[in-house]
């Protein structure tokens, strides 16, 4: 049961999408990511999306997922560092609705507070208070960079 649903999730995420996208490329948003740490150490990931599915609906299955869903997992690997160490990660992809809730699940499926993260989100200003949200709640600091849409 634990494959079908994580083949459900993979289905899902490679085929959602939305409406309102980002028009930047992955190149441009990492370029933005490294520009918000001043150029210093940062992970930078990219949650891919197309047509199909709105944000909604995928940002739902995300969000009941947790870490069955392998963007949501592998953010809490790399989250899981900033207990002991600094941290910086910089996210964002073309359905920013989706985008954000990868970022909050993640960041609920991380135990304990995260003082040394640093978590810049790329995306769109409706997004942004509850990526900001969830990042202080862990005691993390947040960065934003608003896209543009397409």
């Amino acid at each position: 049961m634990k494959y079908l649903k994580i083949i459900i999730i993979a289905l899902i995420l490679s085929i959602s999408g939305c409406a309102t996208t980002g028009s930047q490329s992955p190149k441009q948003v990492a370029i933005e990511s490294a520009k918000l740490f001043k150029f210093k150490d940062s992970h930078f990931i990219w949650i891919p999306s197309s047509s199909g599915l709105s944000g909604g609906l995928a940002s739902m299955f995300v969000s009941s997922a947790g870490t069955d869903s392998p963007y949501v997992a592998s953010l809490v690997q790399i989250m899981k560092s900033a207990k002991s160490n600094v941290v910086r990660i910089g996210v964002s992809g073309p359905n920013s609705s989706l985008t954000a809730s990868i970022i909050i699940s993640a960041l609920e499926n991380t135990p304990g507070e995260l003082r040394n993260l640093h978590l810049a989100f790329i995306g769109f200003r409706e997004h942004e208070a509850e990526v900001r949200a969830a990042v202080k709640a862990k005691g993390g600091e947040f960065l934003f960079s608003e896209t543009k849409r397409s």
